[in-house]
Order: C-alpha cells, then sequence, then structure tokens
C-alpha cells in the first residue's frame, strides 16, 4: 500500500492520498502548486464559475441581500447587506428546475430534474480512474461501469447489482491507508450503517470485500444536484428559485436534513454525522438525501471533518457531539444564502440599528431573523447553540413563516412551541367605545397613545410551561384570572423554575390601584425573589442561557417604566429564539415608548403579517403608521386594523378602533360617509352589542359630524346637502341624521344618557358628579334653538293639558 504523504498546503497538517485528496479539509490538492483546489464531491472536479451578474433593479437577485429584500409597494429598498458569492462552483449541469405553489408547509422544494444522469444510456462513460477494468464483478455480484467521483474517505464508482434486475448502485471503496487505522467505519460499524433507515439519508444496500480494494460499501444510486451546485445555480439564475424565495428554500434543506439529524442523534443512537456540508446533501428530485455515511459515527468517536464547515469545539481528531452537527449545518446555509463572508459576519447582520431607518422598510426584520438564527446554530461554544435538532428545526419553521409572510403578505400561521396566545390586545384603549371622561374637556388633536410599560409587562404572551418541569402538567391547566387567588392556591407546591417564574408574573399583575397602574414596590420586590429564586433552582450552568430569564427581566423593567434596559433583554430572547412572534411583539412595544417609530413598526408587521389575529401587533401597526405620518398613514392604519380576521377575539376591537380612527380624521363627507358606514357594520356585523358602548361610538360619529359643520381649522365647513348625501347611503338601521336640526337634537340625547351613565357609575360628591354635569352642560349647549323646552321639569303648557285630561277622566268615571 502507497502510504499516504503529508498535504503541501500552507498551514494544513492533513494527509494527501494517494488519489491527490486531503484527509483534514477533504479537498483536492492541485498536483501543481501544492494548494487546496475545491471541496470533495462526489461528482467530477470542480471548475471556476463566472461571477453571478449584476441585478437589475426589476428583477434582483436573491443574493443581493437587504434590510427590505424587494422592498415594500412603494419601493423601499437600502443595500446593508455584504453578501458572500461563494466558492468556485461546478460546472453546470443541464437541469430542470420547477418551483413548487406558494405553500405555507415550510418543507416544500422545487422538483429538480437532471435531463443528463450518470447512469443513462446517452451518459459519457469514461471508465477512467477505476482501481479495475471495467466490468469486473465485485464479490461476485456488482458489475463495476465508471467512475463517479472521489470522496474524501474513498472514490465512488457506478455498478449495477446483477442479483436485483442490474439496479444501479454507488460502490464506495474505502482509502486504502484508512482501511488499517482508527477512521475504519466500514470495519468496525458495518452493520449499523445498514440499518441506517431514514429517508434523509442515502440507503446502505450492503457492505463486502474484494481482492485489489479492500472494503467497500454498495450504496443505493442517486443523482442530482448537490446544495453546492444549487448555491452556484441561484447565483447564476436566480429566476430558478424564484428569486428571494431562495431563502425560504434554504430553511427547507435546513428543516429536512434536521429531521436526518435528530434520528442520528435520538438517545437510542448516539451518533453524529461528523462531515455535513453543501457537498454532502444531494437534491434529487424534490426530495434530498445526505449522500456520504461514511462519516457517520458515534458522538465523541474520531472521524472524518472539513476545516471550512467544521466546529470549533471539534477534536483534534474530530471528535464531535450533535451540536457540533448543528454547527455545520448552520455554516453549510449560511454559505448556501450568501449570508456574509463567513460566519463573523452574521454578528453585524443580526443588529437591529438599521431597523429604524425609514429607508429599510419593514420587510428586512426577516433577513435580521435568518441572520440571528444561523448565528445561534455557529456560535463557538457549544452551551451557546441550539441543544437539539429539534429546538433548531423549532426555530427554523418561525423563520421561515416570517420570511413567507413578508414576502407574500400572506398569512402563514402556525402555533407557537414556546408561548401561549395573548388573550389581551393591548390597544392602549383604541379599541373600546371613548371613556365618558373623553368628553369633559375641550378636543384636541386626535392622539392615540400605548399602553402604558406596566400594561405591557402585564399583557404580553406567556411562556408556555417547560415540559421537564416537575408541575408542568398542573400549569398547563391553570387560569391564571386572579393573580391574587392563584398565588394562594400555588403558595405550598414544592418549589421549581416554573413554579417561579409564574409568581414573579403573578406578582408583576397585582396593582392597588383601579386604573391599571404599576404594581408598588412591594409587589416588585416579591417579583425579582421569585425570579431570582427561579435562576437559583435553574442553575449556574443552564440560567445564563436560559431565555426564559430574560424574558421575565425584561417584563420587571417594564413594570418599573425602564424601557431601555428592557429592550436589552427582550432583544438577547429575540437573539435566543429568532423564529418566535413574542420577542418581536416586546421590541415593538418598546421601540414605540423610545419614540423609535419606524422601528416598531418593523415589528409590529412582522408579527401581524404572519398572524392577523393577534390584535396587538395591528393595534401598534396602526399607532406608528399614523405616528409616521404621511399621504398613505390613515388608510394603512385602517387596513392595518381592518386585517383582524372575523375568527379573531380581537376582531371587535379592531373594528371599533377603525371607527374611532375614521371618526377622529375625517374632513370632508366622504370622510365622514366612511366612518358612519363602517359604524353601521361595527353594530351590525362586527359584535359590538352593549347598548352603553353603542351609544358612546354613536356620540363619537354624531360628534365629528357636528365638528365639521363648523371646522376648527377654517376649512370649507359640511353643506346640508353633504349632510344628506351621508345619510343616504347609511344603513337606514342607524338613523343618522339628514339635517343639522336632527343631528344636533340626537347629539344632545346622547350627551344627556352619557351624562346619566356618569351619575350612575359614580356615587354622588365624587369624580361621577362633576363629570355628569359637564356631560349635560354639553347636552345643551349643542341642542337646537326652541322656543319651548324643558330641562328638568315638563313645559307649564304640557302641564295644563295633562291636568285638564286628568280632570276629564276623572268626570267621566264618577
Amino acid at each position: 500500500m502507497t502510504p499516504a504523504k503529508a498535504c503541501p498546503h500552507p498551514g494544513c497538517s492533513g494527509a494527501v492520498t494517494p488519489t491527490g485528496y486531503c484527509l483534514a479539509s477533504g479537498e483536492r490538492v492541485d498536483p501543481a502548486t501544492g494548494r487546496h483546489s475545491a471541496p470533495a464531491a462526489e461528482t467530477p472536479p470542480p471548475a471556476p464559475l463566472p461571477p453571478p451578474p449584476a441585478p437589475v433593479p426589476s428583477q434582483r437577485s436573491p443574493y443581493t441581500a437587504s434590510y427590505s429584500s424587494e422592498g415594500d409597494a412603494r419601493g423601499e429598498s437600502s443595500q446593508f447587506w455584504i453578501v458572500h458569492p461563494g466558492p468556485a462552483a461546478l460546472p453546470e449541469r443541464p437541469a430542470l428546475v420547477t418551483l413548487p405553489p406558494e405553500s405555507p408547509d415550510p418543507t416544500v422544494l422545487p422538483e429538480i430534474t437532471l435531463l443528463e444522469r450518470a447512469d443513462s444510456a446517452g451518459a459519457h462513460a469514461d471508465p477512467g480512474g477505476l482501481p479495475l477494468p471495467p466490468g469486473t464483478l465485485l464479490a461476485g455480484q456488482y458489475r463495476l461501469v465508471r467512475l463517479l467521483g472521489y470522496g474524501g474517505m474513498g472514490d465512488v464508482c457506478l455498478a449495477h447489482d446483477t442479483k436485483v434486475d442490474d439496479r444501479a448502485v454507488a460502490i464506495k471503496m474505502l482509502h486504502a491507508e484508512l482501511a488499517a487505522d482508527s477512521y475504519s467505519l466500514l470495519r468496525g460499524e458495518r452493520k449499523e450503517l445498514v440499518e441506517l433507515n431514514h429517508d434523509g439519508f442515502i440507503r446502505v444496500f450492503n457492505y463486502g470485500h474484494h481482492a485489489g480494494v479492500g472494503d467497500f460499501l454498495v450504496l443505493q444510486y442517486v443523482d442530482g444536484l448537490t446544495l453546492r451546485e444549487v448555491g452556484a445555480r441561484a447565483r447564476a439564475h436566480p429566476e430558478e428559485f424564484g428569486h428571494e424565495r431562495f431563502r425560504e428554500f434554504t430553511l427547507a434543506y435546513g428543516m429536512r436534513i434536521l429531521a436526518g439529524l435528530a434520528y442520528l442523534h435520538a438517545p437510542g443512537r448516539g451518533k453524529v454525522y461528523g462531515d455535513l456540508k453543501p457537498p454532502n446533501v444531494m437534491h434529487d428530485g424534490s426530495t434530498i438525501k445526505l449522500i456520504d455515511v461514511g462519516s457517520v459515527r458515534r458522538a465523541g468517536a474520531p472521524g472524518l471533518t472539513t476545516d471550512d464547515y467544521r466546529a470549533p469545539s471539534v477534536g483534534d481528531h474530530g471528535e464531535s457531539d450533535p451540536r457540533d452537527d448543528l454547527f455545520s449545518l448552520g455554516e453549510t446555509l449560511r454559505t448556501l444564502c450568501g449570508l456574509g463572508a463567513d460566519r463573523h459576519d452574521l454578528a453585524a447582520l443580526s443588529a437591529l440599528g438599521p431597523l429604524d431607518d425609514p429607508a429599510a422598510g419593514h420587510r428586512g426584520l426577516g433577513l435580521v431573523s435568518l441572520a440571528r438564527v444561523l448565528r445561534r446554530a455557529t456560535r463557538t461554544h457549544r452551551a451557546d447553540r441550539f441543544a437539539t435538532a429539534r429546538e433548531m428545526e423549532d426555530q427554523l419553521r418561525g423563520v421561515f413563516r416570517e420570511l413567507r409572510s413578508l414576502r407574500t403578505g400572506a398569512e402563514t400561521f402556525e402555533p407557537s412551541p414556546l408561548f401561549l396566545q395573548s388573550a389581551h390586545a393591548l390597544d392602549g384603549g383604541l379599541g373600546s367605545a371613548p371613556a365618558l371622561s373623553r368628553w369633559a374637556a375641550p378636543r384636541a388633536a386626535a392622539r392615540h397613545p400605548a399602553p402604558t410599560p406596566a400594561q405591557v409587562a402585564r399583557r404580553l404572551p406567556v411562556p408556555r410551561p417547560d415540559p421537564d418541569d416537575d408541575h408542568h402538567g398542573e400549569l398547563s391547566r391553570l387560569a391564571d384570572d386572579d393573580p391574587e387567588a392563584l398565588l394562594q392556591h400555588t403558595g405550598d407546591w414544592p418549589d421549581s423554575p416554573e413554579v417561579h417564574l409564574l409568581r414573579c408574573r403573578l406578582r408583576l399583575r397585582l396593582t392597588p390601584r383601579a386604573d391599571d397602574g404599576p404594581p408598588d414596590a412591594e409587589a416588585l420586590s416579591a417579583a425579582e425573589t421569585a425570579l431570582a429564586l427561579a435562576e437559583d433552582a435553574i442553575g449556574p450552568a443552564r440560567a445564563p442561557h436560559d431565555w426564559r430569564l430574560d424574558w421575565h427581566r425584561g417584563l420587571l423593567e417594564l413594570a418599573r417604566s425602564r424601557v431601555g434596559a428592557a429592550r436589552d433583554h427582550f432583544d438577547r430572547v429575540y437573539a435566543a429564539i429568532p423564529g418566535e412572534y413574542a420577542p418581536k411583539l416586546a421590541l415593538g412595544h418598546c421601540a414605540e415608548h423610545l419614540e423609535r417609530r419606524h422601528e416598531a413598526l418593523t415589528f409590529y408587521e412582522a408579527v401581524r403579517l404572519r398572524n392577523p389575529s393577534l390584535g396587538s401587533a395591528a393595534f401598534g401597526a396602526a399607532r406608528a403608521r399614523l405616528a409616521l405620518g404621511g399621504p398613505d398613514a390613515l388608510a394603512d392604519a385602517i387596513a392595518a386594523l381592518d386585517a383582524v380576521p372575523q375568527h379573531s377575539r380581537h376582531r371587535t376591537a379592531a373594528r371599533t378602533a377603525a371607527v374611532r380612527i375614521r371618526a377622529d380624521h375625517a374632513r370632508d363627507a366622504d370622510g365622514l360617509g366612511t366612518a358612519v358606514r363602517a359604524l353601521a357594520g361595527l353594530f351590525f356585523a362586527h359584535g359590538l352589542t352593549d347598548e352603553q358602548a353603542r351609544v358612546r361610538m354613536k356620540a363619537e360619529v354624531w360628534g365629528a359630524a357636528h365638528r365639521l359643520l363648523a371646522p376648527p381649522g377654517g376649512g370649507p365647513p359640511l353643506t346640508g346637502a353633504g349632510l344628506r348625501a351621508v345619510a343616504a347611503k347609511a344603513d337606514p338601521r342607524l338613523e343618522f341624521p339628514a339635517d343639522e336640526r336632527t343631528l344636533r337634537k340626537d347629539l344632545s340625547r346622547f350627551y344627556r344618557g352619557l351624562a346619566h351613565q356618569a351619575a350612575r357609575d359614580a356615587p354622588p360628591r365624587e369624580a361621577g358628579a362633576p363629570l355628569a354635569e359637564l356631560l349635560l352642560d354639553r347636552a345643551y349647549a349643542v341642542r337646537p334653538f326652541a322656543l319651548r323646552h324643558h330641562r328638568d321639569t315638563p313645559w307649564l303648557g304640557k302641564k295644563i293639558k295633562d291636568w285638564v285630561r286628568a280632570g276629564t277622566s276623572a268626570q267621566r268615571r264618577g
């Protein structure tokens, strides 16, 4: 046997096989220069590909990444991303790429069909390089045809199985110098490789030994494009992969590969793949296969790895654990979609700073999430990465949903695996009929305040209980409507991290005041103590990597109104679980209070488009649109609220807010008419049935009409003809007045009804009594002029008429 020689590549400690491959990097060594030339692949040696064409404004390449993707309908885009074009690619093989229909399924891939397969009759058959003459029967069964390619552990040849219908198989022969050393998985684990049974791996049919070539594996024959070839093709022909849709396909590749890794990593198997990289993943038809099973080994065992995709935590001889496979997958996906020149660029690409730039466009958040999920997978220390393949898959699915919704504007909903959906809309009061105090002061400019930080702290989504917690079952069934009662109920429960976190949230919800103010100092101190106990229960080894602690620290900072500190905690949660919507919702509220309005809109829109049923995101987006202003601000704000679907628990609140915003911003008959028609829809289609709330909403819309009769800004007044036109198009059940006199009478009646509500809701000598008087004053100020009217007693003529009628009736009875 010819011994392996030291690799001449500068700085490389590997050895070169007789076929010219470096065992450390898996790359072929150029005999002329002594340098690595290209990554190994079970395909013909690679050749350089010309650089990708420059994108044109009307059709940008998916590799021209920016925070705005394609921008929104108004063309917002800005180049913030440095995109690495990737290594030199293989010569392009003729193939047909068929895009699948739009689908919320995160594992859907294009159909890739090679137009000339290596085993087809017309394929070029060059027997050169075969270790034995073509036609040789290996082990009396497998007839050699030709060399398919080179791998880091051995050559791969095409053969036909003469005992199974002459089917095509791939024969992998171990390099002779590896056959006698510790890397020889073909000797030690041949039976286990044959027993690998997962659709994500190429099947190992058999194994054998033949004089002159030694040990070999008989593999399922597949022929398609490797991910390295797919990436090169997507750069050269972005339209084949739907331009920026290729990022979603990148995540689909990741999820399919993770299914195979989860199979390997399962406790009953305890294996790792070890050498995951783009050339080892093949796309054949609409499926993918990990094609080099020779690197599969037990966790911690030595084995083959490749420098560019090897985790820093891998041992000197390739000793790996499952989290090292996740690192290699993260680097594979980063290379495939072209984010940065190396993994260290992901830190800059994950920054939130540019999100407050109006030129960035809210659609860029999906790329930030993509960079963050890949960054976590490729962190230097194992403890900073995803713990399991399932955990990484959950986050890839979430980023996929975000990317797809931001690209298409369509809902891509799937229940969160980590958060319970909040019942609260966080509308800042906009989603309910106006409070009576609204009419107690002179009208100011329309303003729609955000909920206070303390309200946000109490009403953000709640993390699902940890399935491994001792009290998971009980916590999953709890109803937490009454925080004091629940604190008593759980008071004697044995301590656990989830019990302490629950008590922290319950303490934050305790408030001594009826106006939903912040918790008092004692409640805040108790909440902080509960969080400290949760951290101690989790333990010093796990606590620095547990996002739940940062989530609750952010809630505590919000309760104290320290919004900047809360934002830092929620940002760390977003870095840990980039596919989840809850951290983005929290960051949107923080940005809104910090007056980073475009950043707030970016977060709210990403959450709202992904799941329009979440009222909090719709209200936040509407407030941010109105605060940013612009010619389309009103229409965009109302569109966000109107997009809350009929099945959402927040639909009535969203429609109520849309009516109020329309009424506040009505400037002419058209604007008023839109508000009146929306009010009819709210009453008769969208669920507002409370009679007192209806009176307040009518007072709001009728008041807008009255204001337009004499606009405070000096604009053109609403004419009688305009008022009649609005009434003619209104729902008759609404009884909207067609003239000014009736409008005033109705409005006066509404104000008297509101005064009665104020008087009834508060005892005399309290706040309700002065408010009732103010509302009565408004009623008498707006009433139309008349010769006869009454305030507290009937007109004298009516008294006399009633006395006469009573006397006449008495005489008849007598």
